[in-house]
């Protein structure tokens, strides 16, 4: 019996090392640290020295805890948007930097020492917080470098560092010498949790529950239209400020009505009478007289939880949305109660403590903490025939975003920057700047325009002083020579100067001895942050930087006080460009919470899947909105990643033996590098416009394309013609340019695996990593030439696949390539065409029907083609005979 031959080994089988698993647990480690080694960052920058800056300034984390979906959603698309700009030929050091200072930081340490902030020195705390900062900031480096970073995390920025406090303490005298700030008593958002003022960046609005009363206030001096002992009616949820109530704002343009019901009148705006008398149940009630608020005006009334007498003043802020049109004031805990009662001069009560209790002022509710003393003073005022209505409602009201607690509007001296003094200035910085939608420019205006003056002081210890003198008359000193002086001693020693030295010592000689005193207040941490324009020292280059980009929480946090203290220091916006990404939410939209358990940690994703897949999961969201993720949608990348790693290894594999060299191209092959470079355009297009999720989805669609036709049809090619024959070569050119194109396009997104296929890449002028590649050019070409031309052909083949398909269910044949194919066409340009390779199949003949049929004929055992017979010598077809031969 004859023996079988072995036309396998005749083949030119693929052949390659790079692998099918990924195994990116392994192998993003060993880059990492071959990335380490070979010093690749610095030959990166090294070798685009000479080149345009790009500069993408990192806003700083915060340094507490360990990282969340949404810092490495950040953390990844800065990365590609640096990879990207480094590999297309730009200079582009990142320095990656961390906000340090604060609260959270200072409670975190004091939990951790078991010990109150108010049973350890200064000095102690301030130093024990600075340790525990800087070792947070190691845990988030170790966790950022598993995203595989291109940074090596060497050089980077912290507000605690002396260098970056000077050049935030210069800002600070510069805004003090050109009259931007200032101390004032006035309501600010003040946390009791915290015992501090909070800036607008640091409330956040809950659901509460609060209690909703109407009270009356008998009239104790009136006119000839309003007597003594009628009734004004107001509505407040918050009854704990009843306390400090030293007026009653009507609007002077409104109508009032008094009524009568039970024989006590009632004061009320005319247009709310029917839905108040209905909320009360009166349904006897008459009304005596109409007339205008400003009627009212200066008449006097008892303000009866705290027993004074007050007037009725006017107020621009009364509206008839909710309430009576009678408007209780507070002065020290509204703003607008604050500006009517400076206007009215009325009586400033504060009676609130820092921690929220009440002091000597609220008399029987001394050291009630304010919430808890509703119930008391709604109890007194019912008991006094004074309570109207009540009932609770459920509202948006003000929280600390930290401890997530209520807070109040209280009055208390505090340090400002005087925002109005430099909007227009803020306001047309940013017509400089380029935006990535209509709705981040209107975003970062409204808020600037809506701004009003910025609170900078806090009532802690762990921060920035407020480098401000008093003189012996309790009077601000601002004077250059002093804060140079200063900033000169936190030049050698830091900030802790200010709390280690007395205030003499802390003085120019000249200014010594004179009985003065210093300002204990730190800087608001958004302060510090703000700065990091001036701050950070990125190899010299000075703002305004090419991009920032954060969360879009950050218009009114970090975007905000950049822009104020850049436009304030050096009258320009720090950045040219602005782009956000959304908030890291659940499959349903939820936010992440402890409570729902639907959080997911990022390097549990690394861990288990790799930085890869956690990559390409971020450039595939659409960034703008707030974006998914689950175990699902994890699980849904890793299929899509692993399309890409087989689309590289096949292409890998058929290039083992081809050392590149300019081809001219011919047929379907001229069309696939037409498409090429289209492509090419529009990737390159997408990149510079930061459109992640377009290139992950043209890329893909092209692979796809690329799989079910073009790599389908040439493997008969690859496989089984001679090696270096010129059909062979002219594949192999193609299938080069477009493996060129998936790891340069690639590489920013998934770095590793781009990487480690680069290493098994026969590439012309190879580097020793791809990292140090240059991104390839855009060759604009005569629009869709050859797409245009093969139009034709692809309709024909889709409908000849369908027959195919079909007379493979009916088993009339078993696989394309037994398929005797009649095509109905009078095109030259078709029937100019390898139709036998482009369809697949083992005969064409021209009709004047397209059909599928089955043909009498021998499979060649080495390519394993049908041919009809007399094509058929030795078991081989002539083509196989000939390569064999030869």
């Amino acid at each position: 019996m004859e023996e079988k031959k072995d036309y396998k080994s005749t083949l030119n089988m693929p052949n390659t090392e790079f692998s099918m698993k990924a195994d990116l647990k392994i192998k993003e480690p060993y880059f990492r640290k071959i990335w380490k080694d070979n010093d690749i960052y610095e030959k990166v920058l090294e070798k685009n020295k000479n080149s345009t800056n790009f500069i993408l300034h990192d806003g700083p984390p915060y340094a507490n805890g360990s990282l969340h979906t949404g810092h490495a959603l950040n953390k990844i698309i800065k990365d590609i948007i640096i990879r990207y700009k480094s590999i297309n030929n730009f200079y582009t050091p990142y320095i990656p930097g961390w906000d340090t200072h604060g609260l959270p930081i200072e409670n975190k340490m004091l939990n951790e020492m078991n010990v109150d902030h108010k049973k350890i020195s200064v000095i102690d705390l301030r130093k024990n917080a600075a340790k525990y900062a800087l070792s947070q900031i190691e845990i988030q480096k170790k966790q950022f470098l598993k995203l595989q970073m291109l940074s090596d995390f060497e050089k980077i920025y912290k507000t605690l560092d002396k260098s970056y406090e000077v050049k935030q303490l210069k800002v600070f005298k510069k805004m003090c010498l050109d009259g931007l700030i200032y101390r004032g008593l006035k309501p600010v958002y003040w946390s009791p949790s915290s015992q501090s003022a909070l800036a607008e960046a640091e409330v956040e609005y809950q659901e509460h529950r609060s209690p909703s009363i109407f009270v009356k206030f008998p009239v104790t001096k009136g006119n000839e239209i309003v007597k003594k002992n009628d009734n004004l009616l107001i509505w407040t949820t918050t009854p704990w400020t009843l306390i400090a109530n030293a007026g009653i704002a009507i609007n002077n343009d409104f109508d009032y009505s008094l009524l009568k019901y039970k024989n006590e009148n009632y004061i009320i705006a005319t247009k709310l009478v029917d839905s108040l008398t209905k909320t009360f149940e009166w349904k006897d009630f008459e009304i005596i007289k109409n007339f205008k608020g400003k009627d009212i005006l200066n008449i006097e009334y008892l303000s009866i939880v705290n027993n004074n007498i007050c007037p009725v003043i006017s107020g621009h802020h009364v509206t008839l949305e909710a309430g009576s049109g009678l408007v209780h004031i507070a002065p020290l805990f509204g703003e607008d109660d604050f500006i009517i009662g400076k206007k009215n001069n009325l009586n400033m009560i504060m009676h609130i403590n820092d921690d929220g209790t009440i002091n000597e002022s609220g008399n029987e509710y001394q050291n009630i903490f304010y919430e808890d003393a509703n119930k008391n003073i709604g109890k007194w005022l019912e008991e006094n025939n004074y309570l109207v209505k009540l009932k609770f409602i459920k509202h948006q009201y003000p929280h600390d975003w930290r401890t997530k607690k209520p807070i109040i509007f209280r009055g208390t001296p505090q340090w400002f920057v005087s925002i109005n003094k430099i909007k227009d200035r803020i306001i047309n910085s940013l017509k400089e700047v380029k935006f990535y939608s209509e709705w981040g420019y209107k975003r970062l205006l409204t808020m600037i325009q809506n701004r009003e003056d910025w609170t900078i002081s806090r009532q802690r210890a762990w921060g920035v002083p407020i480098i401000i003198f008093y003189d012996e008359n309790k009077n601000v000193v601002m004077k250059e020579e002093i804060f140079d002086y200063v900033i000169n001693l936190v030049e050698k020693h830091g900030t802790n100067i200010w709390y280690e030295k007395s205030v003499d010592e802390l003085l120019p000689e000249n200014y010594r001895n004179k009985n003065w005193t210093k300002e204990n207040d730190i800087m608001d941490v958004w302060f510090d942050s703000g700065t990091s324009f001036l701050g950070v020292d990125i190899d010299g280059i000075q703002p305004p930087f090419d991009l920032y980009f954060e969360g879009s929480d950050q218009y009114r946090g970090w975007f905000n006080s950049s822009l104020i203290n850049s436009v304030a220091y050096s009258n320009n916006a720090p950045f040219k460009e602005l782009l956000s990404h959304g908030f890291v939410v659940d499959e349903k939209g939820r936010k992440m919470s402890k409570s729902l358990g639907n959080g997911i940690d990022p390097i549990d994703i690394i861990n288990e899947n790799g930085a890869d897949i956690l990559r390409l999961w971020a450039a595939n969201s659409e960034y703008s909105n707030d974006i998914s993720i689950s175990k699902n949608i994890i699980n849904q990348t890793g299929e899509l990643y692993r399309k890409f790693r087989n689309t590289i290894r096949f292409l890998l594999s058929n290039l083992y033996d081809y050392k590149y060299e300019k081809t001219k191209l011919t047929g379907i092959n001229l069309l696939i590098k037409e498409r090429l470079e289209n492509l090419k355009i529009k990737v390159k297009k997408f990149y510079d416009d930061y459109q992640f999720i377009n290139i992950v989805k043209d890329i893909n669609n092209f692979v796809v394309d690329l799989s079910t036709f073009y790599l389908s049809i040439t493997k008969d090619i690859l496989y089984v013609e001679k090696p270096d024959s010129k059909i062979r070569r002219e594949v192999q050119f193609v299938i080069y340019e477009i493996l060129d194109f998936i790891l340069i396009s690639l590489y920013p997104i998934i770095p590793t695996t781009c990487e480690e296929a680069y290493q098994f890449f026969n590439k012309e002028n190879k580097k020793i990593s791809i990292c140090l590649e240059s991104f390839y050019e855009v060759n604009k070409i005569e629009q869709y030439q050859e797409e245009e031309k093969w139009k034709e052909f692809f309709i024909l083949k889709n409908e000849i696949y369908k027959l195919i398909e079909q007379s493979i269910k009916s088993n009339i044949i078993k696989r394309s390539n037994e398929a005797f194919v009649t095509l109905n066409t009078n095109s030259d340009f078709i029937k100019s065409l390898n139709l036998k390779m482009l369809l697949m199949v083992g005969k064409i003949e021209f009709s004047n029907e397209n059909k599928v049929n089955k043909f009498d004929s021998l499979k060649c055992q080495r390519c394993w083609n049908h041919f009809e017979k007399k094509e058929i010598k030795n078991e081989l077809c002539i083509r196989c005979n000939e390569v064999l031969e030869s």
